[in-house]
């Protein structure tokens, strides 16, 4: 008889996960170790899962769904200069807080593996193009190329968050006023 999938504990299996790559990293952490600190079947896991880097996709694929929830809620309409100081400030706050799931974010190139745009990149990317593109038909913002425009915006605070949580281990507010700044000068019209 099959086994199936039971409600919630794909939610145990996350959060058991994202514990133990925080704790001893995404290398050292096994399939087992997974089950085990979730408290289910090794077995269970591959029911949800079907490897350890598809839980280190989801962990990814669930924190850039909560960059795109921040930047619905910001970007209500068009991108001007208040709605830059809010999203650049909240995403590096919100990025802070998920420190350990940044560190993911580079697995599937270090594995020599071909890296997808999860869905919610590509959400955040149209929510940004949009505010954009909505900016600059209002008169606010300059005109741009507004796909090119969205990533590099996108760019910019993916970059800060690269930085603090992967490469030198510092604070992201060393960054955000200077981002800030920097945005506003390139997007917004005198």
């Amino acid at each position: 008889m099959a086994r199936k999938a039971v409600p919630g504990r794909q939610g145990e299996i996350l959060v058991a996960a994202r514990e133990l790559f925080r704790r001893q990293g995404y290398a050292r952490t096994s399939m087992s170790q997974i089950a085990a600190q979730s408290g289910v079947a090794h077995g269970t896991v591959y029911l949800y899962y079907d490897s350890k880097l598809a839980v280190a996709d989801a962990l990814v694929e669930g924190y850039i769904s909560g960059i795109s929830d921040i930047l619905q809620k910001s970007l209500s309409g068009s991108l001007g200069p208040q709605q830059i100081r809010t999203v650049v400030h909240t995403v590096l706050e919100y990025a802070s807080r998920n420190a350990d799931v940044v560190r993911l974010l580079d697995i599937r190139a270090n594995l020599g593996m071909e890296n997808a745009r999860p869905y919610a990149d590509k959400k955040v990317q149209r929510i940004l193009r949009s505010a954009i593109a909505t900016g600059i038909k209002r008169g606010r913002i300059r005109e741009y190329d507004t796909l090119a425009a969205a990533e590099l915006v996108g760019g910019l605070i993916e970059w800060i968050t690269r930085i603090c949580f992967m490469w030198l281990k510092c604070d992201t507010s060393r960054f955000e006023e200077t981002a800030i700044q920097m945005l506003e000068h390139a997007l917004i019209k005198p």
